[in-house]
């Protein structure tokens, strides 16, 4: 019970210690109590049946051991595949993306890569003149007590044709994670802010875009959607590329030659220190990544996003001159354009000969998918809708789990908040709303709990005309309402007047509620006889 005795110190109860330890008897008592307690009914018939499937879902993989399972990439089912399938996949990887070279010599490269570390550390905060602080050196330096060599695994893209395979690299506690993690924090606002205008953070920002370039004008009965993708991103930026892209970035918007309180000349160093200690163990052999970054290292993604940002310049000039968009969300792209679809094609073909480790595949069409979006242009007015991939569940938090009852509401909720936010006229939502009830339906949620939070979101929107008579005013006016709110939650966005200081009046208010209450514990649920 110590973490109730820290609690306690930490925010200043005054409770002597004979309290503290009488509380933490009870409690404890009354959880062995409640988990001890001999099952209801309904719950022990359901932990029979789930307890017999687990079993023979077991059964099944040791008698059959040419099949795997595994989590699926993007989705929150599982893939049966087969063994020798799955390995054949994995070695065309590698030897396509040509990123993964095998230690021969068979000896663990842990201990050199953590004494890699603690040099390059050791060196900054020592030097004469210490290139970083106490606090950075801290936060930096390796548990070396937890360090474990990472180990490279795949998942399945079962939504992709062919269903490839993701490599994801698990180095939680590798050597050199923190000083991933240092630099991706110190970075990724920055890189945030300066590309704020040519980045989606998510669908919403997509949403408005597309909004507004319809509400200039510029959307035509002749505009084209484009959507691309940058094939195998991770492994195939150079690492020297990579770097040296890093570095003019962080000479072009840094101050005083830092970033925050590093130097550019500090962070180059320990960027490289991060990709040069790729090492990890597969399929019991040790290997070294010798291109791009490893998949599973926070530092990865930002530094993979500037060496973007740098190849898609001459792309983001050509359609700003002709008042089309452009963003990307990681390796995906999303473009408009009015030009002959011969003239996109060679603008994105001589896009894709000038620097041989960026290859896109793209799609040019009045139609395509984009995210988690639906776009299309139906004789020069968009039409959106919420996009589920093909090979989607439709799985959500089942009714007969054991969370807070507010959860399941909540769940419902923002389903209905992203429908509205998504489809742009209120026959689509209908439809959409449609699919909401049957996911819900599929997960065990009662028809009546289904229908009184249907009434309940609309009434607390002032919108019950949407629910009863599909009002399209009502709902288009709805629609950006919900739209527009988003506004306050992304860095980069700019808000009317008003609602700055009516959000900048919300904030004071919960800080000053924030300051004068104490956390509290909150046991929200006791799961004694089950939902």
């Amino acid at each position: 019970m110590g973490t109730i005795t820290e609690f306690f110190r930490q925010h200043r109860y005054c409770i002597s210690q004979k309290r503290i330890d009488e509380f933490s008897n009870d409690l404890e008592n009354l959880l062995l109590r409640l988990y001890t307690k001999k099952l209801s009914r309904k719950l022990s018939l359901r932990a029979k049946r789930e307890h017999k499937l687990i079993m023979s879902i077991r059964r099944y993989l040791r008698k059959y051991q040419q099949v795997i399972l595994r989590r699926t990439d993007k989705s929150k089912v599982f893939h049966l595949g087969d063994a020798h399938d799955y390995q054949r996949k994995v070695l065309e990887y590698m030897q396509e993306t040509e990123a993964y070279e095998e230690i021969i010599s068979g000896v663990s490269p842990l201990s050199a890569n953590l004494q890699q570390v603690t040099v390059l550390l050791n060196q900054l905060y020592h030097a004469e003149k210490p290139l970083i602080t106490k606090k950075q050196y801290e936060a930096m330096y390796p548990k070396e007590n937890e360090t474990e060599l990472t180990h490279l695994y795949f998942i399945p893209k079962s939504h992709k044709i062919g269903t490839p395979l993701r490599p994801i690299v698990a180095g939680i506690h590798a050597p050199a994670i923190l000083i991933s993690k240092y630099l991706d924090d110190s970075l990724r606002s920055v890189f945030n802010r300066v590309a704020r205008r040519r980045i989606y953070i998510n669908s919403l920002d997509l949403m408005k875009q597309l909004e507004n370039y319809e509400r200039q004008g510029h959307l035509l009965s002749t505009t084209k959607f484009i959507t691309a993708d940058v094939k195998n991103l991770y492994t195939m930026i150079p690492k020297g590329g990579a770097l040296d892209a890093l570095y003019r970035f962080c000479v072009k918007h840094g101050k005083n030659g830092k970033i925050g309180n590093l130097y550019v000349n500090t962070i180059i160093p320990l960027a490289c220190l991060v990709l040069d200690t790729n090492c990890f163990v597969f399929d019991n052999k040790y290997y070294k990544q010798i291109r791009g970054g490893a998949m599973g290292s926070p530092f990865t993604m930002t530094l993979a996003n500037i060496y973007m940002y740098e190849w898609e310049q001459l792309l983001i000039e050509h359609q700003q001159q002709r008042n089309e968009l452009y963003g990307r969300y990681i390796d995906d792209i999303f473009m408009t354009s009015n030009e002959p679809v011969e003239n996109i094609e060679a603008l994105l073909d001589r896009e894709n000969e000038k620097d041989p480790n960026i290859r896109i595949t793209y799609t040019i069409h009045e139609s395509v998918e984009f995210l988690d979006v639906l776009i299309e242009n139906i004789q020069g007015q968009l039409k959106t809708s919420v996009f589920r991939k093909p090979a989607a569940e439709p799985y959500i938090l089942p009714y007969t789990s054991g969370h807070p009852r507010y959860i399941h509401s909540n769940t419902i909720q923002t389903a209905l908040l992203r429908g509205i936010r998504l489809c742009s006229d209120v026959e689509t939502f209908d439809q959409e709303r449609l699919n909401i009830e049957i996911a819900l339906l599929l997960n065990g949620y009662p028809p009546n709990f289904i229908k009184r939070h249907l009434k309940q979101f609309f009434k607390n929107h002032n919108a019950t005309s949407i629910y009863q008579d599909l009002h399209a005013e009502t709902y288009k006016k709805l629609h950006l309402q919900l739209l527009n709110e988003s506004l306050t939650h992304h860095t980069g966005s700019n808000p009317p007047e008003e609602q700055q200081q009516q959000y900048a009046q919300t904030n004071q208010q919960c800080q000053t509620t924030t300051s004068k209450k104490q956390p509290d514990i909150i046991i929200h649920y006791q799961y004694e006889s089950g939902p």
